[in-house]
């Protein structure tokens, strides 16, 4: 068993191959989602994700879904009670290429390395079982954090200031 929610190998996404998703992704007709996206096929799939931590943790989730001038689909909290952490587990769905942040509390508050050492390694196999199984890619935080430097067009839009996750992960 996985011990760390970032461990090596999938569907964890190394930081190098990381950055040039993140570039390869960043097209210029769309914000919200990538070329060909098909909403039904990422909801139904979404929805899988739903059930299936519910399942892993025995519990009912918090779901928000079908955000409006963003470029993630859904978010997913999986409740303190139902954590052998004892806190929150915030799961943010990507439109874009199946990518998934997890955090323990809230995205944006912890370092990839400081949730690593918070997150109970139970908690970290269930969610990366989950995720493996369902084909998602859990991608790591701090990069996501790095200002925006891509040619897409979300600095010409909304100015300087904005990260990747503001790119991938946040409204728009």
């Amino acid at each position: 068993m996985l011990t760390r929610l970032h461990a090596p190998g999938p569907p964890h996404v190394e930081v190098p191959r990381l950055r040039a998703l993140l570039h390869a992704l960043d097209e210029h007709e769309h914000l919200q989602y990538p070329t060909g996206f098909d909403h039904d096929a990422v909801s139904a799939r979404f929805e899988q994700l739903v059930r299936q931590l519910q399942v892993a943790f025995a519990h009912r989730c918090q779901v928000e879904r079908d955000f409006q001038d963003a470029s993630h689909h859904g978010l997913i909290r999986v409740p303190a009670q139902a954590t052998a952490t004892g806190q929150q587990l915030v799961l943010v769905v990507s439109n874009f290429a199946d990518m998934v942040v997890c955090a323990v509390g809230n995205t944006g508050v912890r370092s990839d390395a400081q949730t690593d050492e918070l997150i109970d390694p139970r908690d970290a196999a269930r969610v990366r079982a989950v995720l493996a199984q369902l084909g998602y890619l859990l991608v790591p935080e701090d990069p996501l954090w790095q200002a925006y430097d891509g040619s897409g067009p979300l600095s010409a839009r909304y100015g300087d200031g904005r990260t990747w996750y503001d790119r991938y992960f946040s409204h728009l």
